[in-house]
């Protein structure tokens, strides 16, 4: 039986090669997603407590008081680690870059391993010798800076000498490459750069490492201090959300593969139904000859799980070889720990990708199998293959017992199940519609008919006739076409609201410095300094105000979110970033309500606009009325216009802004920024750094280059997955087209040997293809943008309304290529001798 069917696959294996090409583009994209999931999953969630750096993490601006750490101490392990950022240079002081200064104290890390070059102990490797301090950095830091071990560097008013590099921070954070690249120095170095005065911004994070139950731990730490002056996060917390963002990324991107995979689908039935139409032949003689069924049906079933078989384990191979270049232009920053995950990282990706190909193969081909098999002989020599009225109940039952197990299986194996649950149920609605669809038009093409439209036209009467006729391949057409149009004009729309985003992230014009943590005495001698080396150059600064929020429409936070422990404390752990609008440096756009005109009023809450994603999760609206602490001090506001953000304009990334003079007796620090030209900014950042040390500038022109080649990256990766699923679409319809061809071109040569005119033949196909095409841009537009733009608001946040027609022109595309792309042979065909064609049936 086996040698049977693969020379019997090798005679007519050409016409299987959509069938082989759909499958194999879905599962390279579910190998390629899948693989790229558990390797980062693995690399970012396999010991949550060192990538948090204790059990519990206590974030605060400054100390936290004697008792807190004397009830901490007596049931867990302590371990601070004070940050700050600063302005790094080169010996030479030409090249600045901003950098995390980390100062450890002896217990650090809890969690994980400190890996150094040399490896010596770090209290070693940053203590004084030879007149300098020693600096621990990182490697790509010392590379931007031209300096490696032995080197000078300078940070504030002090020298140091790079003793060694950090090849590996288990605390390290995953926007470090944003923030600041580390430096570890000591207690006694932090004195000698004169960095700390009043007003400095530093951070104090104690890490916790307890054996005790977190969640009680937590409850009790609550019930001794209820009025937090920190941000308390457990390692399960930071691990729940690591694990909930990567779900949802690698849910979205599986689901994408799976809708290719889905489209091949689509190709696979239609490749199967043009298989098995050259078939039919040896079909009814084998059956003639005395073939029993079930060895008959074990022959093609055997052909259909090669098949698959060969595009999974193709399929599989090219995603996990897209999988490995992707990780290997990443770097170290997903790196595998352990090689015994070779099983789990690699091979099950392949196996399951083998698996929903196999599935895949035989959800799609079984009906189409069913009906050629379980037709009559005699009906298979006529060329007309249907279901016949005896089809055994048992291909009805392993068909159905098929598309569970696929549905099953996807779901168990998507990490969310509720976003694939609907995602199939999207699935299901769109084929009932169109089956809705289709069945409106056979009845209006009937009606038209029957109505006189086509009256004296035997072109129109023939296209409104193979429309609603019996044999219509107008099913078929539309199911296949209808659902990879809609499929492709979602992923479209999607795939163009985030490279529009991507792109307007990247502001037009930015300012060339960004400042951060000037002190209020440091104002005058900055704006004269910058002023004096370039006239042309404008300075604006913004104040920075930082609050804890404190009530909500007069309730205290603490009974407003009573009943979510986790929300509670974030929102009295978090601190707000306050400021004033002024001229709009971070070109806030407004969503809500309106912005204001007058001065804060004295003895009134002022106006307040608040960051959107803050007050969605608060539940917050225009009108709602708060109150912030800022150093002892209420302040109370009144919620005037909701704001976002439209770019990486500054990265300031206030959470509120508050009317002029709301804050003026509470002000402590601005940040700013300086627009000039950016040969002017490398100058001003040289100044900046030797005469006012504290201050942290940034050019906007290096991490603008920065940000716009990781998002040109992300863009291009979006297009790519776009562009395969648009292949998919292409042979999937190209496969429609071809199931089609044979039948529409004998009919046409049988009209003309019976009188029809070869141009009334041809303008009868044009009309339908005409028709055909209208109708699946239409609803494929339509219900695209239905399953889009949902998904746009709600997941991804972001307006994709207006983008409505790119999804029209690519449906209109796709469906004219595909249908003309048929159309054209077959009106070539036309000119071939007629008695030929008959014959070939």
């Amino acid at each position: 039986m086996l040698r049977f069917a693969i020379s019997d696959l090798r005679s007519r294996l050409s016409v299987l090669k959509i069938f082989l090409a759909c499958l194999i583009l879905g599962v390279t994209l579910v190998a390629a997603t899948a693989s790229l999931y558990r390797v980062i999953e693995q690399s970012m969630l396999a010991d949550t407590r060192a990538l948090l750096g204790g059990d519990i993490e206590l974030d605060s601006n400054e100390p936290l008081p004697d008792e807190v750490l004397d009830w901490i101490r007596s049931g867990g392990t302590l371990s601070l680690v004070r940050e700050l950022d600063t302005m790094v240079s080169d010996a030479s002081g030409n090249n600045f870059f901003r950098a995390e200064i980390l100062i450890p104290d002896a217990g650090y890390p809890l969690y994980g391993e400190l890996q150094l070059t040399p490896d010596q102990p770090r209290a070693q490797l940053t203590a004084q010798q030879d007149g300098f301090w020693g600096a621990l950095i990182d490697p790509l830091l010392a590379e931007r800076l031209g300096q490696s071990i032995g080197n000078d560097i300078q940070i504030g008013a002090a020298r140091f000498r790079i003793s060694g590099l950090i090849e590996a921070q288990p605390d390290r954070r995953l926007n470090a490459n944003w923030r600041g690249l580390p430096i570890m120095i000591s207690e006694e170095a932090l004195q000698a750069t004169e960095l700390i005065r009043p007003g400095s911004r530093v951070d104090y994070e104690y890490r916790v490492q307890t054996d005790r139950d977190l969640d009680v731990w937590l409850a009790e730490f609550e019930q001794a201090f209820p009025e937090p002056r920190w941000d308390t996060t457990t390692f399960a917390e930071r691990s729940e959300r690591l694990a909930e963002r990567l779900d949802q990324i690698a849910t979205a991107l599986i689901l994408i593969a799976f809708t290719t995979l889905f489209i091949g689908g689509l190709g696979v039935a239609n490749s199967i139904h043009a298989y098995l139409d050259e078939k039919l032949g040896t079909i009814a003689t084998l059956q003639t000859l005395g073939l029993r069924r079930r060895p008959l049906v074990g022959i093609y079933l055997l052909q259909i799980g090669i098949l698959g078989s060969i595009a999974g384990l193709v399929g599989g191979a090219i995603g996990l070889g897209l999988s490995t270049a992707a990780l290997s232009l990443a770097g170290d920053a997903f790196a595998v720990a352990d090689s015994s995950d070779l099983v789990s990282l690699w091979i099950l990706p392949l196996l399951l990708s083998w698996l929903f190909a196999v599935l895949t193969a035989y959800v799609f081909a079984l009906p189409a199998l069913a009906r050629a098999l379980s037709a009559s002989p005699a009906g298979l020599f006529r060329g007309s293959v249907q279901a016949a009225s005896h089809e055994p109940r048992s291909w009805r039952i392993a068909s159905y017992g098929l598309l569970v197990t696929y549905i099953t299986t996807l779901l168990l194996w998507l990490p969310s199940s509720q976003l694939g649950f609907l995602f199939l149920l999207a699935l299901v609605v769109l084929w009932g519609l169109l089956e809705a669809l289709i069945k409106g038009l056979q009845f209006a093409a009937r009606a038209l008919e029957n109505g006189g439209f086509a009256e004296r036209n035997f072109a129109r009467r023939l296209a409104l006739a193979n429309l609603h006729r019996p044999d219509s391949p107008l099913r078929a057409t539309l199911l296949s076409l209808g659902t990879a149009l809609t499929l492709v004009v979602a992923c479209t729309l999607l795939v163009s609201t985030l490279l529009r985003a991507l792109e307007s992230t990247i502001p037009a014009e930015a300012p060339a410095l960004i400042l951060y943590d000037v002190l209020p005495d440091q104002v005058d001698t900055l704006e004269a300094g910058l002023e004096s080396l370039d006239p042309a150059s404008q300075t604006e600064l913004l104040p920075l105000v930082r609050g804890r929020l404190s009530t909500i429409n007069q309730q205290p936070i603490a009974e407003v979110l009573a009943d979510n422990p986790r929300a509670r404390r974030e929102a009295m752990g978090d601190e707000y970033k306050l400021s004033y609008l002024s001229g709009n440096p971070e070109d806030l756009e407004l969503i809500a309500g309106n912005w204001w005109t007058s001065p804060a009023p004295e003895g009134q809450p002022a106006f307040m606009a608040m960051e959107d994603r803050e007050a969605n999760q608060l539940g917050l609206s225009v009108g709602d009325q708060v109150a912030f602490l800022v150093e002892g001090q209420s302040i109370p506001a009144e919620i005037k216009a909701l704001y976002r953000q439209k770019g990486l304009q500054t990265r300031f990334w206030f959470e509120g802004v508050m009317q002029d003079g709301a804050l003026d007796e509470l002000i402590g620090r601005y940040v700013g920024v300086v627009y000039q030209s950016d040969p002017a900014a490398k100058t001003s950042q040289q100044w900046l750094a030797r005469n006012i040390p504290n201050v942290i500038t940034l050019r906007t022109a290096d991490w603008l280059e920065t940000a716009g080649n990781l998002l040109g990256k992300a863009a291009a990766g979006l297009a790519a997955v776009a562009l395969v699923s648009l292949t998919a679409s292409l042979l999937v319809l190209s496969s429609v087209v071809s199931v089609s061809r044979r039948r529409q071109l004998y009919e046409a040569n049988l009209l003309h040997v019976l009188g029809a005119r070869h141009r009334a033949i041809r303008l009868a196909m044009l009309l339908e293809t005409a028709l055909l095409t209208f109708i699946a841009t239409l609803f494929a537009t339509a219900l695209g943008a239905l399953v889009a733009l949902p998904l746009a608001a709600t997941l991804l946040k972001l307006p994709a309304g207006d983008l409505w027609w790119l999804g029209a022109l690519v449906a209109a595309a796709v469906s004219s290529l595909a249908l003309l792309g048929g159309l054209i042979p077959t009106l070539r065909a036309l000119r071939l001798n007629q008695a030929l064609l008959l014959r070939e049936g």
